[in-house]
């Protein structure tokens, strides 16, 4: 019934970045829950989580970095003890990999949003010109790391340049998202086919570079939320 869970957290962020829908919609309603444990309505996503057999649940935010939440090892430990074989994935924006890599590595996998490797370019898509150091993380992760782009008019000209730099460290899968709301299709690469497609969005093979292109509107995957209300439902409130 569903492809995967997500945990969103809501709270003060360490990026501004002008994009996030969280900034625009979920800030408004949804309350910090950065420092709290256990989260608002967690036993019933739990039980949720046991009822449809869902093995794969990312932490994410609607408006902040999950690794702010000051709980992780408490969070981690619980859905590790109450799913058996649960595959836990990571979505954050890098800033604090280096500091708590050791929260990091707890993850099965995590995904690295990184719009741009130019400082200027970073700056004005996210309030801050101190870009991760992409290449220390890579080099002190145990898990797979995923970087994700988010193409905007801001840094559209660049996606070639962050195609390359990702090769070079050893990235092997890349995600080149579509702003949200956005309705023209990017043709990121003309003439070149997908190789497949991954909830309903097509995947590239470049030179031993996997690069889907994403579209929240386009894509099929079912997910179950979880958010800092305490709400579990199948519906994702910023679309709203």
């Amino acid at each position: 019934m569903y492809d995967f869970a997500n945990i969103l957290l809501t709270g003060r962020c360490n990026r501004r970045c002008p994009p996030c829908i969280g900034h625009a919609l979920a800030g408004r309603s949804l309350p910090d829950s950065l420092g709290l444990f256990p989260l608002p309505g967690l036993g019933e996503f739990l039980e949720s989580l046991r009822r449809h057999g869902i093995r794969e649940v990312s932490l994410t935010g609607t408006n902040t970095d999950p690794l702010l939440y000051r709980y992780p090892d408490r969070l981690i430990d619980t859905l590790r003890a109450v799913v058996p074989g649960v595959r836990l994935s990571l979505h954050t924006n890098g800033a604090l990999a280096l500091r708590r890599i050791r929260v990091f590595n707890r993850f099965d996998r995590a995904t690295v949003s990184i719009p741009s490797f130019r400082p200027a370019t970073y700056r004005r898509m996210t309030g801050s010109s101190r870009v991760p150091d992409l290449a220390e993380v890579l080099q002190r992760a145990a898990i797979p790391v995923k970087v994700s782009t988010l193409v905007t008019s801001d840094n559209r000209a660049e996606v070639p340049e962050i195609l390359r730099r990702c090769r070079e460290l050893g990235v092997r899968r890349l995600v080149l998202r579509q702003l949200y709301g956005e309705t023209s299709p990017n043709n990121f690469f003309p003439g070149l086919g997908p190789v497949r497609t991954f909830g309903g969005n097509p995947v590239f093979e470049l030179d031993g570079l996997e690069v889907t292109v994403w579209d929240f509107g386009r894509s099929a995957l079912r997910c179950l939320n979880l958010f800092s209300d305490g709400s579990v439902t199948d519906s994702y409130e910023l679309a709203r």
